[in-house]
């Protein structure tokens, strides 16, 4: 006799009015359920809230891995029917919902079936938006069919399965599933596939009168989302084929390609021109753009392999960080790590006092190396002279911009009061915060002594800007909030500002925190933050560099974790772009386009090795692809910035194109040659493409920012005239 199960998942409590919804929906059908089981994801107070207002159904939390598909499995687990039935959270199911799924399974050859999702818009369906790629935001598309038919797959909002699929395929792929974090998905198409090999006479079935409604909040009814899920719909089709084939895998999609899409554009501009519709054009540009970020995100997956994926890899053994200062070196340095197994080296930064002199990256067995090992390797060293730093003719303030890390913050902070010279201003620019956490420690701990700043809008630049305009100093120091200062810091990156009155920016060194990952020695390795221990100088007269480069690489002078300005010279130079940095669709590039303006205004530049911040590169191989992405989109959206600032360069960039290929894919590349040999070829790539990516991002960050500025200065006249009012 068939029985049937209803599974929702839940994770979030800003949908919780929603899941409710869900559930009532589930508690109104025509065929009432056997059973309904709710499973709420990592979220402790959703789950009481859930069981106070449903009592009588069963409410479990995910006892699987986080996300869509442990959560279903967690569900799966639970139920006893012959036939479970899935309903997302944020859909309303229509009454005759579970009965029309449940009648097919009266022939034994189905073993699933789904049916039609319909588009809640929050905020009005955008006219721009293809009805085509309304798979984007979780519902039915044009192509699917219009009647009763087999299908490859259901839409995962609004399906069903036998019990005996689960028990003979198995359950959904677990690495396939949505997270909170990550907008791919497919595992229902990967157990339909699945299914199909193992039984290739099964019926999926499509039935368009099972309908539910699906909520599309405003955000996703947005070019970012458009853009966001297109990416990750090319990633799971990667995942897909890798897994099952390119047959399997892609054979719905070749027609959908082939037939759907350009019937679709042909419609849209059709409509442009016979019924004079204002947003034909843009659909038809929407349904290409749509196909070219998905076909795009599948190719940057599939260059996205992990070589561990498919060959052996070396084990990896964490690098100790260490300093051996030759005036007071220890005897021996120890490998063992509590807890953690053992170092396989150490990188070394040998110092006298303020003064580096030399970095060691050794290899060794352990289980101690004697500090005269590491000091033989440099031949003869003698402490220097002690070198002084100060000389306060100038106050100095120190610009701290941070998003929710509170944690890394208080540590940031904690070196910053631990100065031989301290600041005589510190400013915190709380950027877009999601919650209180960095204002409550600012009170609890730095109460007098740090001023809390408050920018809404994300965005380093603008962080960096709200900033500046709260410091009365001239000499002004930003860094981040992921890293450790090094006790001279302050002395040292005011010093050349306040030898001469020509250095308007000042860079330091930037050294890793740690290495107990491969990721971090990856990007140690990659950003070559550490810029060399010999102090620089650069301008556009004696101190010009050889080569056509010079000065559009500003990557060579520094990076924004650790930089000072002279206020007066930034501000002459227009500050920092606010559509630049991370938070922004630019996603970085803020700190380079600060040193080129600097630079191009006429001031000098100059590096100074003994500012050295200790920097906490991240721990997961995983942040990797993302961050390479954002190294490139920041570098385009610089190159586009001062390319739309003065359209002049062209010509220079032009002229120098040839040496910038060279010097950044060469076979004699320093940027290349100092890679690991395990460094992935994916991740050189990734970034290549954010280059491409950058003029894109650029322009419409630059948009944005534009937009925020109208708003702001509406409220802002708006408060103005109401306070006069009053």
């Amino acid at each position: 006799m068939l029985s049937i199960a209803v599974i929702i998942c839940a994770y979030s409590n800003q949908r919780r009015e929603q899941l409710h919804e869900a559930i009532r929906s589930v508690q109104e059908q025509e065929h009432r359920p056997d059973q309904v089981v709710v499973v709420i994801d990592n979220n402790e107070s959703l789950l009481h809230d859930t069981r106070e207002f449903f009592p009588h159904f069963e409410v479990v939390p995910n006892d699987g891995m986080r996300g869509l598909s442990g959560a279903r499995n967690a569900g799966i687990r639970r139920t006893w029917t012959t036939v479970i039935a899935f309903l997302d959270d944020d859909a309303i199911a229509e009454p005759a919902w579970l009965g029309r799924l449940a009648r097919h399974y009266n022939n034994p050859a189905v073993v699933a079936a789904g049916g039609k999702v319909l588009p809640l818009w929050q905020g009005g369906r955008p006219p721009w938006f293809p009805e085509e790629f309304q798979w984007v935001v979780g519902c039915s598309y044009r192509g699917l069919p219009q009647s009763l038919h087999p299908v490859r797959n259901p839409i995962g909002c609004n399906m069903s399965f036998r019990r005996t699929v689960f028990e003979t395929i198995g359950f959904f792929r677990e690495g396939f599933g949505r997270t909170d974090q990550d907008a791919a998905g497919g595992e229902e198409t990967d157990l339909c596939i699945r299914t199909r090999q193992r039984m290739p006479e099964a019926i999926i079935l499509y039935d368009p009168e099972a309908v539910v409604h699906h909520r599309v909040p405003t955000g996703r009814s947005t070019w970012g989302y458009f853009r966001k899920r297109c990416l990750a719909e090319g990633r799971s089709k990667n995942a897909l084929v890798e897994s099952l084939g390119a047959g399997a895998g892609l054979s719905a999609e070749h027609i959908y390609v082939t037939r759907t899409l350009p019937k679709g554009v042909a419609r849209a501009l059709l409509d442009a021109v016979l019924r004079l519709d204002p947003w034909g054009l843009p659909r038809a540009a929407g349904i290409l753009a749509g196909l070219t970020l998905t076909v795009a995100g599948y190719a940057i997956a599939k260059l996205s392999r992990r070589p561990w994926d498919h060959m052996s890899v070396r084990t990896f053994q964490p690098i100790k960080v260490v300093t051996i200062d030759i005036a007071n070196p220890p005897s021996s340095i120890s490998l063992v790590s509590e807890g953690k197994g053992s170092y396989g080296g150490i990188f070394c930064l040998v110092r006298s006092g303020v003064q580096p002199l030399s970095i060691v990256e050794l290899e060794h067995p352990g289980p101690v190396v004697e500090t005269a090992e590491v000091l033989s390797a440099l031949g003869s060293l003698r402490p220097l002279s002690s070198i002084s730093l100060d000389r306060p003719c100038h106050g100095v303030a120190v610009v701290i911009a941070t998003r929710d890390r509170a944690n890394s913050l208080n540590r940031c902070l904690l070196s910053l009061f631990d100065q031989t010279r301290l600041p005589d201003e510190v400013i915190v620019v709380d950027n877009a915060p999601a919650s209180t956490a960095t204002a409550d420690l600012l009170a609890r701990q730095y109460s007098g002594r740090v001023r809390h700043v408050l920018e809404p809008i994300p965005g380093l630049g603008r962080a960096h800007n709200t900033g500046l305009q709260h410091v009365s100093s001239d000499l002004v120091l930003f860094t981040d909030d992921d890293v450790v200062l090094d006790r001279y810091w302050v002395a040292a990156m005011s010093a050349p500002m306040e030898e001469h009155a020509a250095v308007g920016c000042v860079t330091g060194l930037i050294l890793p925190a740690e290495l107990e990952t491969r990721a971090q020695v990856w990007a140690e390795r990659h950003g070559g933050f550490g810029k060399g221990l010999r102090p620089r100088t650069y301008d556009l007269g004696a101190n010009r560099p050889k080569g056509a480069l010079f000065p559009f690489t500003a990557g060579q002078f520094g990076s924004g974790a650790n930089m000072a300005f002279r206020a007066s010279a930034l501000k002459q130079v227009g500050g920092f772009d606010s559509a630049l940095g991370a938070g922004t669709l630019a996603c970085g590039g803020d700190d380079l386009a600060a040193f080129f303006s600097i630079i191009s205004g006429g001031f000098q530049l100059v590096y100074q090795p003994q500012g050295i911040v200790w920097h906490h590169h991240r721990r997961g191989e995983d942040g990797m692809r993302r961050q390479a992405y954002c190294y490139g989109v920041g570098l385009g959206a610089y190159l586009t910035k001062i390319l739309l600032d003065d359209p002049r360069r062209l010509l220079r960039l032009a002229a120098a194109l040839p040496a910038g290929i060279l010097h950044m894919a060469g076979p004699f590349s320093i940027k290349r040659l100092r890679l690991p040999s395990d460094y992935p070829k994916r991740l050189v790539w990734i970034e290549r493409l954010g280059i491409v990516a950058g003029v894109p991002g650029y322009l419409r960050s630059l948009s944005k920012m534009r937009r925020d500025d109208r708003a702001r200065s509406i409220a802002s006249s708006s408060n103005a005239i109401a306070s006069k009012e009053t």
